[in-house]
C-alpha cells in the first residue's frame, strides 16, 4: 500500500478501464485514495474488488491496513498472513510495519519491530511507508513514556512527508506532537500546536481522532462546551465510517457530567464516569502512579486513592496533586480534588478541599495575536456580522497563549470567614470565627438568592440567613447560585472574594481615573471628577486600557452585558466598541480599586484574577436616576471599599475582593493552611465536626 498526495485528484482522475492489470492498479489507488480520506467502507470495497479480480498480496496488504484502522486486529492479521508469503523487498517491509503497528499493546516488542522496520525502509527508500513506522513508534514510545523521543519519531516523520509533497498528513504528525504535550502536562502548548495543525491542513473530516483528542484538551481546560461542539461532529464522522474509538463515549459522558446532564453517563453503568474502571482494573493503573507522563502518574494515583480507606485516599490524592503542580498539569486535577472533597467530613477539611477545587477559566497573557482577534470580533459586533466563528477563534488564541501567573497564595483573612461549596449536589457551608471553623448545610440557596433579589428590589430587608456570623465586617466567597446574591445587604461591611488565594493586602494609591461611557442619560462622571479629581480618559478601549494601567482607583461608567457561557466575553460598551474580559488581561498593572457604576457586567471576577484588590459592582439593573447620587456616597467612603458597597447595598452593588481600609489578613499557615500540597488535611485542628443545618426566613 502506497500513500497519495492529493487523494481527492486521484479519485476525481481514476477509472476503472482496460486490462485485468489496469483496473486492478486502478482499484489499488481507489483503495488508497479513499483510505487516506477516512472512506474505510468505500476503500474496503475497492480492495475486495480487485483482490477477487487478480488475488494480488497487495489487496491483502491494503485490507490489513483498513482492519487495523477499524480497530478489527484480529481481521488484519488474517490478511497479513494471507499476504506475507507472497510479499518481497519494501512490500515485505510495509508487512512487518504493520506487524509492528498491531504491537501497541506491548510498547517495547512495538518500538523493537518498528526500529528494524525504520532501518529497512530507509534502505529501501521508501518514504511515505518511512513516515508510517516513525509515527508507529512515536505512538509506541507515548505507551512507554518516552515522551521526548516520540516527539522526535512525530517531528521527523513530519519533515519526511513535507519533503515528499503530502502536508496533510504531516499536519497529522504536528497534531501528534500536540498529543505528546497534553501527555506531558503542557497544556497550553498542546493546544498551540492542535491549532497549528488545523491551520497547516490537517482534514478532521478523514481523521476524525484528530477532534477527540482536541476535544479532550479543552474539557481539560474546562471548556466543557466547546468541547462538546468539537465532539459531534467527530461522533458523527466515526459512526459514518464505522470507526470505533473506546473513549469516545466516556469523553462525551464526561462533558455532559460537566454540564449538569448526567444522561449520558447513566447509560454508561453510573455517574462516576470521571473515572470508570472495574475494580480489577484499578491495580493496574495505581501501578503507574511512580512511572509514565504526568497524567498518567496522577491518574495512578487517583486509581490508588480510589480504591483506598479515607485516611489513604486524601494521601493519594494530595500526591497525585503534587504531580500536576510540579509539572503544571491540569487533568485530572479535579477528579482529584473532587474525590479528596467528598471524604472531607471536619470544616477545616472542607475549607481546605474547596480551596483546591475550586476553578475559573484562566485570564491569558498579553498576545499580540489575541489583541488583533478581539479588534476582529469589535468590528464585526459593530457591523453585525456573526460572531461565533470569531468567538471561537479568541478561545483558542486565548488557550494557546497559555494562563497569566495567578492571584497567588491564599491566606486567611483576619475577619469572620463563609466559604460555600456545591459539590455532589449539595451545598456547604464553613464558618471560621475566632480561629474555631464550624460546618453547615444550605438547603435551598437557589431560593434564597431569589428571595434576596426581590428583597433589594423592593426595599425591604433581606431574609435572615443564620450560619451568617454576628459581625460587622465579614469575608464570604460564594459559589454556585450564591454569585448572584446581593452580600452586601447582610452586613455593614462584606467582602465577597472567589477564593482565598484573591485576599490581597491594600497597597498605595495612584491617581483616580474616570471613563465615560457612551448612551448614558446621566452625568455622574464629569460632576464626581470635579468634586474628587483624578482624569477623564477617552472611552475607546485602548485609551481605556492605557488609563487603567496603574490607577488607584478607576470608575468606569458604561453599559455591561453578561456572556452566558463564557465569563470573558462578558463587556461593558464603549466607543469603538466592547471592552471584554479578554482585554483586561492585558493590563499589567491593574488598578486597585474598580468602581463599575452601570448595570451587572460580569467583569468582577476578570478584574481580581488581574490583580485589582476590589471591585464595587451590581447583580440588579442600576436605575439612571438613582445613580448620581449613589456614586458620590461611594467615592465619599471609598478608602473603606466594603463600607463604601454598603451605602449602595439597595441597588445590588456588593464588594468583591479586599475591601478592608488597612491590611489585615496572615498566611494561611498561621491558620487554616489551604494552599499547599503538603499539608495534612485529616488534620482537624480545632474545627467542629458537627454539622448544623441554616435556616432562612423574613
Amino acid at each position: 500500500m502506497s500513500a497519495s498526495a492529493d487523494p481527492r485528484a486521484t479519485i476525481d482522475r481514476t477509472e476503472v478501464r482496460g486490462t485485468k492489470a489496469q483496473r486492478a492498479d486502478a482499484l489499488h489507488d481507489l483503495s488508497i485514495a479513499h483510505v487516506e480520506l477516512g472512506h474505510l467502507d468505500v476503500a474496503a470495497r475497492l480492495a475486495r474488488r480487485g483482490l477477487r479480480l487478480v488475488g494480488e498480496a497487495r489487496f491483502h496488504l491494503t485490507l490489513a491496513w483498513i482492519e487495523l484502522d477499524r480497530g478489527r486486529r484480529r481481521q488484519s492479521l488474517r490478511h497479513l498472513d494471507l499476504a506475507t508469503p507472497h510479499l518481497r523487498g519494501r512490500e515485505l517491509a510495509r508487512a512487518r510495519c504493520l506487524r509492528g503497528l498491531h504491537l501497541a499493546a506491548e510498547p517495547r516488542l512495538a518500538i523493537a519491530e518498528l526500529t528494524a522496520v525504520i532501518r529497512e525502509l530507509k534502505r529501501c527508500g521508501d518514504e511515505r511507508w518511512l513516515a508510517n513506522a516513525l509515527v508507529g513508534r512515536g505512538i509506541a514510545r507515548c505507551n512507554a513514556g518516552r515522551l521526548a523521543k516520540a516527539e522526535a519519531d512525530f517531528r521527523n516523520a513530519q519533515t519526511v512527508l513535507l519533503a515528499i509533497g503530502e502536508p496533510g498528513r504531516a499536519a497529522m504528525c504536528l497534531h501528534n506532537r500536540g498529543f505528546v504535550a497534553m501527555l506531558a502536562g503542557d497544556l497550553p502548548l498542546a493546544l498551540r500546536r492542535y491549532e497549528e495543525a488545523a491551520k497547516a491542513g490537517l482534514d478532521s473530516t478523514s481523521k476524525p481522532e484528530a477532534l477527540v483528542d482536541r476535544a479532550e484538551a479543552l474539557l481539560a481546560a474546562g471548556l466543557t462546551t466547546e468541547a462538546r461542539r468539537v465532539l459531534a461532529p467527530a461522533v458523527e464522522l466515526l459512526r459514518r465510517c464505522n470507526r470505533h474509538v473506546p473513549e469516545l463515549a466516556v469523553l462525551s459522558a464526561r462533558c455532559a457530567l460537566r454540564d449538569g446532564d448526567p444522561e449520558p453517563a447513566l447509560k454508561l453503568g453510573g455517574r462516576d464516569v470521571e473515572f470508570q474502571l472495574a475494580a480489577g482494573e484499578l491495580d493496574a493503573v495505581a501501578a503507574h502512579r511512580f512511572r509514565g507522563p504526568v497524567q498518567t502518574r496522577a491518574l495512578g494515583w487517583l486509581a490508588q486513592a480510589r480504591r483506598s480507606d479515607r485516611r489513604g485516599a486524601l494521601a493519594a490524592c494530595r500526591a497525585g496533586l503534587k504531580v500536576l503542580d510540579e509539572h503544571h498539569g491540569d487533568w485530572p486535577r479535579r477528579e482529584l480534588t473532587g474525590h479528596a472533597l467528598s471524604l472531607a467530613r471536619t470544616a477545616r477539611e472542607v475549607l481546605r478541599w474547596s480551596e483546591r477545587h475550586r476553578t475559573s477559566t484562566p485570564l491569558p497573557p498579553d498576545d499580540p495575536g489575541l489583541a488583533r482577534a478581539l479588534t476582529e470580533l469589535r468590528r464585526a459586533r459593530a457591523f453585525g456580522l456573526p460572531l461565533e466563528a470569531l468567538e471561537k477563534n479568541v478561545r483558542r488564541l486565548s488557550l494557546a497563549a497559555g494562563p497569566r501567573a495567578g492571584a497567588g497564595e491564599a491566606v486567611l483573612p483576619d475577619l469572620p470567614l463563609v466559604s460555600f461549596v456545591v459539590h455532589g449536589g449539595r451545598t456547604r457551608a464553613v464558618t471560621v470565627v475566632d480561629g474555631r471553623a464550624r460546618l453547615h448545610e444550605l438547603p435551598d440557596p437557589a431560593g434564597l438568592v431569589r428571595e434576596s433579589r426581590l428583597a433589594v428590589a423592593a426595599g425591604r430587608p433581606v431574609p435572615v440567613l443564620d450560619l451568617l456570623p454576628d459581625a460587622d465586617e465579614l469575608v464570604v466567597i460564594p459559589d454556585g447560585a450564591l454569585h448572584g446574591m446581593p452580600w452586601a445587604a447582610f452586613r455593614p461591611r462584606v467582602h465577597v472574594i472567589p477564593s482565598l488565594r484573591h485576599w490581597r493586602p491594600p497597597q498605595s494609591h495612584g491617581e483616580r481615573v474616570w471613563v465615560d461611557g457612551p448612551r448614558l442619560t446621566h452625568g455622574e462622571v464629569k460632576a464626581l471628577q470635579r468634586e474628587h479629581g483624578g482624569r477623564i480618559v477617552e472611552s475607546t478601549v485602548e485609551s481605556t486600557l492605557r488609563g487603567l494601567e496603574g490607577a488607584g482607583i478607576a470608575h468606569i461608567a458604561a453599559h455591561g452585558h453578561v456572556h452566558p457561557e463564557n465569563p470573558l466575553f462578558s463587556h461593558l460598551e464603549l466607543e469603538d466598541g466592547p471592552l471584554y474580559g479578554y482585554d483586561i488581561a492585558r493590563i499589567r498593572n491593574p488598578p486597585e480599586v474598580v468602581i463599575l457604576s452601570a448595570c451587572e457586567s460580569g467583569l468582577a471576577r476578570a478584574f481580581l484574577d488581574a490583580g485589582t484588590k476590589a471591585v464595587l459592582a451590581s447583580v440588579l439593573p442600576v436605575p439612571d436616576a438613582l445613580v448620581g447620587k449613589a456614586m458620590a456616597e461611594v467615592h465619599d467612603r471609598i478608602d473603606h471599599p466594603a463600607e463604601a458597597a454598603r451605602a449602595v447595598a439597595h441597588l445590588g452593588f456588593s464588594c468583591y475582593g479586599t475591601g478592608t481600609r488597612v491590611a489585615a489578613c496572615s498566611a494561611a499557615a498561621n491558620d487554616v493552611p489551604v494552599h499547599s500540597s503538603c499539608d495534612d488535611p485529616t488534620d482537624a485542628g480545632t474545627s467542629t465536626p458537627e454539622t448544623t443545618t441554616s435556616t432562612h426566613g423574613p
